[in-house]
């Protein structure tokens, strides 16, 4: 029988033992900061212990620390309940209310605990801070300022009263109460994340002096850089940082801070905010990629940015060249808030990716609304008109070349003469085109395809076929590659061939074949200028060369039949 008992002693001892090893484990893990992992575990060890207020506190702390008030709170209150007298449960269950917005309970509990503990200036300094967040300034000026006489020694009391004068935006006099405070203790962060703050206020607040407010930044920045110096585990230091950096337009400072404190605390509250400044952080850096799934969380969750992140998601989506996605997105932005979509550049984003989807009926008439806004987009009103006049709308494609010459001063002026007069003369209005290519030879007299256009243009008003001629006669003399004297030739040759000079004609197929022997249409012309003079002999030869060069010429074996060539 005793030996039974002596058993059930070690078990229970033994059971003892190893509860107090497992809550043990919990504290290592919440002083290495691995809050996530402290939280599972302390929710293991309350499963069979619920009662243990040592538990409940720390658990209150690992959600705290977690940025999850509710969870918090909620083992506080255990924890209180469970013993009404244990000072640290008082204090910190009445935060947690305090901060929930349950004033009146913090203070009647903080009220109960003063009168059992009047000389705890903590009990003190927290209902003077209870009382400062129910808006009763005057009674938590008084609670705090009495607090403080009672013990200057500790950094507390500064606290408060600094918290009292940021509630008052007096931030100066806060400033100097935080500062107090990290002079009593060089560690304690708390103090160090205050001063981080109210230097950000004072920033926001200096609206004349530009250089004072930027070293209040700097200030508040270098607070969060001393904090995450210590504990480089502080989720708030990287967040608050990665704000500022935000708002002061610094990018790719804002993603590396948020990005850590995503990391830190992926379902925090602020987590989501976080997610959305990365995701504008990411964008203007052009960091799409990863900025997509940032963006498609902000639209998912967020219903206030939803348009605004879907306006960046669709510029994204134009960068890593997904352009069905970014027509899509554009043309429900259109739908639903038409007003982020009038930046010209998203204009031409959607146009672009219109076409680059193959909507280029849509994309024609989202392009022009862009560069009747902004006369000044040069590229977009060039490929527009180019648009226009594949389209065989030519009136709409000359008014935007002419918009072009008119605001575009740069060295494309005499190719876009060219264009204009190409439409004008697919428009039947060749002696308007005459105008604008001679204005466009008079820029740049190397543009070989003007001559062509501008002999063109010249036969179709009824000249004289001199006329054209002697354009193409000056377009041979300026053009260099074979490609542009092949095509000059070729014009040239028609029109000698229509005017029936074979002399010419058999003049200047010849010098084109001595300088391009392996082209069939040389030696085709050249044979129709001997044919044209009467020389049989050589008209066979050179359509049996013509042949040789290209099989595929019927006109030359037509001809050579018609000849009777042997």
């Amino acid at each position: 029988m005793q030996a039974i008992i002596r058993l059930a002693w070690v078990l229970l001892l033994l059971g003892v033992t190893l509860h107090a090893n497992d809550l043990d484990q919990v504290q290592q893990l919440y002083n290495e900061k691995r809050y996530e992992d402290a939280a599972r575990q302390v929710e293991l060890y309350l499963q069979s212990e619920p009662t243990d207020i040592d538990a409940l506190l720390l658990a209150g702390e690992i959600y705290t620390q977690l940025e999850s008030p509710k969870k918090a709170l909620e083992y506080y209150q255990r924890a209180y309940q469970r013993d009404r007298s244990n000072i640290t449960a008082i204090r910190r269950y009445a935060r947690a209310l305090s901060e929930a917005g349950d004033h009146k309970q913090a203070l009647e509990i903080l009220q109960r605990a003063i009168r059992s503990n009047p000389k705890n200036v903590y009990l003190r300094l927290d209902y003077g801070q209870a009382l400062l967040a129910a808006d009763s300034i005057r009674s938590a000026e008084l609670e705090i300022t009495k607090a403080r006489e009672m013990d200057k020694s500790i950094p507390d009391g500064f606290l408060a009263l600094g918290d009292l004068y940021y509630s008052q935006r007096v931030y100066l006099l806060a400033k100097d109460n935080y500062e107090q405070a990290i002079k009593l203790d060089p560690n304690n962060l708390a103090a160090r994340e205050k001063l981080a703050l109210v230097y950000f206020r004072l920033a926001n607040a200096e609206v004349v002096d530009n250089a004072l407010a930027n070293e209040y930044y700097s200030r508040s920045l270098q607070e969060w850089a001393a904090i995450i110096q210590r504990d480089s585990t502080y989720a708030r230091a990287y967040f608050e940082q990665g704000k500022i950096f935000f708002y002061a337009s610094r990018f790719a400072e804002a993603v590396r801070s948020l990005r850590k404190y995503i990391q830190l605390r992926p379902d925090a509250p602020n987590a989501t905010i976080a997610r959305w400044y990365a995701a504008q952080s990411l964008e203007r850096i052009g960091e799409c990629s990863e900025a997509e799934k940032y963006l498609r969380f902000a639209i998912d969750n967020i219903d206030s940015v939803r348009n605004k992140a879907q306006l960046l998601l669709a510029r994204c989506a134009f960068e890593l060249k997904k352009y069905a996605d970014a027509a899509a997105l554009y043309r429900m932005l259109v739908t639903e808030q038409p007003i982020l979509v009038e930046n010209t550049l998203d204009r031409e984003r959607y146009g672009y990716a219109l076409i680059l989807s193959g909507d280029t009926t849509t994309a024609i008439a989202v392009l022009r609304k862009a560069v009747d806004v902004d006369s000044t987009r040069c590229l977009t009103m060039y490929r527009l008109a180019e648009l226009y006049r594949t389209h065989q709308q030519y009136d709409d494609a000359i008014t935007l070349y002419r918009r072009y010459l008119g605001n575009c001063a740069d060295t494309n002026a005499a190719r876009i003469y060219t264009l204009m007069g190409a439409t004008l003369f697919s428009a039947n209005r060749p002696a308007e085109a005459i105008e604008v290519l001679r204005q466009s030879l008079s820029l740049d007299s190397s543009i070989v395809f003007t001559y062509r256009l501008l002999a063109a243009s010249l036969k179709s008003t009824g000249a004289k076929i001199e006329e054209s001629l002697e354009v193409l006669r000056g377009g041979l003399s300026r053009a260099k590659a074979p490609s542009d004297r092949n095509l000059i030739y070729t014009l040239y040759c028609q029109y000698l061939l229509e005017a029936k000079q074979f002399d010419e004609l058999k003049a200047a197929a010849q010098e084109w074949f001595k300088t391009d022997s392996a082209r069939a249409e040389a030696a085709l012309f050249l044979a129709v200028g001997y044919q044209g003079i009467g020389d049989r002999d050589s008209a066979c030869k050179y359509y049996r060369e013509a042949l040789r060069l290209n099989p595929q010429l019927e006109v030359a074996r037509k001809n050579l039949k018609q000849l009777d060539c042997k």
